[in-house]
């Protein structure tokens, strides 16, 4: 169970550098103790947003902020869930 979903968008240098100061995004996501995956994986990719949050089927807190961020750069962008 968890969610996982892409958010593609067609963005500047100087918006991706924006988004990549998300706290999300600045710091690599920590590493829970022995072998089990980090609660939240989130980085930018050549196309736009990868987020995967394991074990939780709740979006992405940062998604309504980054969302109405995009809106108020003009920026055009989908977000789809990924169903392995």
């Amino acid at each position: 169970m968890g969610f996982e979903f892409r958010i593609t968008a067609s963005l500047t240098q100087e918006q991706r550098l924006h988004i990549a100061q998300l706290p999300e995004l600045a710091a690599p996501a920590p590493q829970p103790p022995g072998s089990a995956m980090p609660d939240t994986e989130a980085r930018l990719t050549d196309t736009g947003l990868y987020v995967c949050q394991h074990l939780r089927p709740d979006p992405w807190h940062s998604l309504a902020v980054l969302r109405a961020w995009l809106e108020a750069q003009g920026v055009r962008y989908t977000v789809e869930e990924v169903d392995d």
